[in-house]
């Protein structure tokens, strides 16, 4: 399949198949791009026709890429991009598309190695096999890639991809307070798993793998004299040249490489950051709760140069997240009763942008953000809640300021949090040229992320682990760096917590004025029918006149959801006027009534009951023992 591509694999498990392709163009993408810049491209789309459904929007078809879509492209990216070769300028692009797929399969997992594969069977010089699993902690168990069922009984989610020599790539990490040990027990059995899946890659690529382009080399580079006037006039004068162009591209990555290491020099040498602080300092922080009064919670959290703005909203269940149906089917989460949205404006780093939507960033940084805080909100708040953080300043992990902004934000909304979370990125220095011990850093600054070879994005409570997001540039991270970097990560965590704590440690006593007001009202069956006949006439005039949301709770019950405590009282009156302008009496069952016959019809008789306020309809069957073909023949008579 997909013979024309430069790199092609079918994966399948049991009846489950996905395609994966791989193709790269000889062209520079990006002159002026970093020297650890790869012009790589990911796209993951789900099919409606891959579960056996038809998309339900107008056209009938998969428009675009959903939430889920970008996230999982943006995970099988980071899984990838760290082993692509120095130096390499040619955009590549990986299409992932599932062929088919029941309700337990795990597409993302599935998509990722066959698009390693892919890669690995092209002509990309990539420094692979790369493999991936996902590890669950099922009733004290580990367990390697659960099904979708036996996931949602599990305290840990945790994505994991490795490359040669137990080296880890990437993580993905979304757990219950999960502590230090189980995590690193995790990934070792992740990691063994892993092994087998590239001895698979291994014996493909030597049946079937294309002959690797060549790469690089840094002797290139290093011949380029930036020192040299000549040689920079002969460039700019014959820039028009593709092979020119070229080589001005490899000159400009060796003189963004030879900055860089200037940079990663002073850690390496000193144990000093560009800022002055230590490997493990972590910069000054500043709080304020309750920043506007009318909001549900607010805070403003500064960490250095680094400001987030949270609030907190509360509406009603009815305001929760649905997915359709072909979402449910392909596992996204039915209902969601807390969303945390993350804005990064361009005004944060003093840019001008586009603002037309959410990009594919914004989109990651608020899904971990979310992973971080949604597992400490108890299941039985009445609210819908959604958290908007928005980035004011930005100078380096803007998205664990959002968890730390929006902890706070909850608590001062009176929300009863188990815990309160905290973020942390743990940064990574490492010369493998001089072969010196590397340096992990704690709390990174926006040029450690950009010149250094890893960012390390950690959440959670004081009792354990939350979320965690891992991105690198080297070819993979050694036991060693990795349990440096958690143990760092928990010291920097219990630091944050500590702040925090300070100024507040526990949710609000009692909720704002401004909070909407929830109430259960009981109303009998009949008086039910009243108020929602007619396509609900009755209940939408409340709604309409007093603001006050009306749903079905069970058969006895109504909820009512008001702006506040006037209106609630406002619409309780209304539903009580409109229920006596047509109420009906009560009759126990058995009862002996007398009733007016007002109408004799063929199938049956119209009878008013007293104090009813409406005839009812009573059919043959129940006029007289014996069956009858008109109603005039059961021996009423009616009333003119």
């Amino acid at each position: 399949m997909a013979r024309f591509a430069s790199g092609a694999v079918v994966a399948s498990s049991g009846d489950n198949a996905v395609l994966s392709t791989c193709v790269y163009r000889n062209s520079s993408s990006d002159l002026f791009a970093g020297p650890d810049f790869v012009p790589l491209l990911v796209d993951f789309k789900q099919s409606a026709a891959a579960v056996g459904k038809i998309p339900t929007n107008y056209l009938r078809r998969e428009l675009g890429q959903t939430d889920a879509d970008i996230l999982s492209s943006r995970l099988i990216d980071r899984s990838l991009r760290p082993l692509f070769p120095a130096g390499w300028i040619n955009e590549t692009q990986i299409v992932v598309k599932p062929l088919s797929m029941d309700d337990e399969c795990d597409m993302v997992m599935m998509g990722l190695n066959a698009a390693a594969a892919a890669l690995h069977l092209s002509s990309v010089p990539f420094r692979g096999p790369v493999g991936a699993v996902r590890v669950g902690l099922i009733n004290d168990t580990l367990v390697v890639n659960p099904t979708r069922s036996a996931m949602k009984n599990s305290c840990l989610d945790l994505l994991l991809a490795g490359c040669g020599d137990r080296r880890t790539v990437m993580i993905d990490m979304d757990g219950k307070e999960v502590v230090k040990d189980e995590i690193e027990a995790a990934i070792d059995v992740g990691l063994e798993a892993i092994d087998k899946i590239m001895e698979g890659m291994n014996e493909l690529r030597d049946a079937g793998g294309r002959k690797k382009e060549e790469e690089l080399g840094k002797d290139v580079l290093k011949s380029i004299d930036c020192e040299n006037p000549a040689i920079i006039q002969a460039i700019f004068r014959n820039i028009t040249k593709k092979s020119i162009r070229s080589l001005f591209s490899k000159f400009l990555k060796h003189f963004l490489y030879k900055r860089m290491r200037m940079f990663s020099e002073l850690i390496l040498e000193t144990n000093k950051r560009c800022d002055g602080r230590g490997l493990s300092d972590i910069r000054p922080i500043t709080i304020n709760i309750d920043v506007f009064k009318r909001l549900h919670g607010s805070s403003l959290f500064q960490r250095g140069q680094t400001q987030v703005i949270s609030t907190v909203t509360f509406d009603s269940p009815a305001a929760a997240f649905h997915s359709d149906s072909i979402s449910q089917i392909l596992g996204s989460q039915r209902k969601k009763m807390f969303m945390l949205h993350y804005e990064f404006p361009s005004y944060a780093t003093n840019e001008i942008s586009s603002t037309r939507g959410v990009n594919r960033r914004e989109l990651g940084h608020g899904a971990l953000a979310e992973k971080a805080l949604k597992h400490v909100i108890p299941s039985d708040f009445p609210y819908t809640v959604r958290l908007a953080c928005q980035v004011l300043e930005s100078n380096g992990s803007s998205s664990m300021a959002s968890v730390c902004g929006g902890s706070l934000a909850l608590l001062d909304a009176g929300v009863p949090i188990s815990a309160s979370v905290a973020g942390v990125a743990i940064g990574l220095v490492t010369d493998s040229e001089a072969n010196r011990p590397h340096k992990v850093l704690t709390d990174i600054l926006g040029i450690e992320d950009y010149a250094g070879d890893m960012d390390f994005k950690i959440a959670g409570s004081s009792r354990g682990f939350t979320a965690m997001q891992l991105d690198i540039k080297i070819p993979g991270l050694t036991r060693e760096q990795l349990n440096e970097a958690f143990i760092k990560g928990r010291i920097g965590l219990d630091h944050v917590l500590s702040k925090m704590a300070v100024l507040r440690d526990r949710p609000r006593g009692e909720f704002k004025a401004t909070v909407p007001v929830m109430e259960s009202m009981r109303l009998d069956t009949y008086k039910r029918q009243i108020l929602f006949r007619s396509g609900g006439l009755h209940a939408k005039t409340v709604e309409v006149e007093t603001g006050v949301k009306i749903s079905q709770e069970d058969d006895a019950h109504i909820g009512l959801f008001a702006p506040n405590k006037e209106r609630l009282n406002d619409a309780k009156a209304l539903i009580s006027k409109v229920l006596a302008e047509d109420d009906e009496p009560m009759y126990v069952f058995g009862q002996m009534i007398s009733a007016e016959v007002v109408e004799l019809l063929e199938r049956g008789a119209m009878l008013k009951l007293p104090g009813a306020g409406r005839p009812i309809f009573v059919p043959n069957s129940q006029l007289h023992s014996n069956p009858i073909r008109h109603s005039s023949a059961s021996g009423l008579q009616a009333r003119f």
